[in-house]
């Protein structure tokens, strides 16, 4: 009996252990790196246990290339992942579960290349 208790008390550790929030790396585009930046416009809102992030990049060929480098990285983990190019330009759109709960990234750019926008949204749960 000692035994099964030590057993379900580790299994229980090791399961809070991995209940971690997922690791979004365009997230961090949203961190306040470009508040300063006349080329990037960004908003985030909060409503009805939502989450929505939406980062605009104007005429910076510069901070377009690091966005989608690092959005492909989110590729690799995705639930789902699809790309369209085309004379519109590059759209890929990501979907990620976690907790039961979809997360949704969008990533939209000017045939150009140097303008994009970003967006990430799920509920708060899908956070967690």
């Amino acid at each position: 009996m000692k035994r099964l208790l030590i057993i379900f008390s580790m299994t229980i550790v090791a399961l809070i252990a991995n209940a971690k929030a997922p690791q979004i790396h365009v997230e961090k585009f949203f961190d306040g790196r470009y508040n300063k930046e006349k080329s990037v416009r960004t908003s985030v809102s909060k409503e009805n246990g939502r989450y929505y992030r939406v980062l605009h990049v104007a005429n910076n060929q510069a901070i377009v290339e690091e966005i989608y480098k690092t959005l492909t990285k989110d590729t690799e983990t995705a639930t789902k992942f699809f790309e369209q190019t085309g004379e519109g330009g590059k759209s890929t759109v990501v979907k990620l579960i976690n907790n039961d709960e979809t997360i949704n990234i969008g990533f939209q750019q000017d045939p150009t290349g140097t303008s994009a926008s970003l967006f990430i949204n799920g509920s708060e749960k899908a956070f967690k």
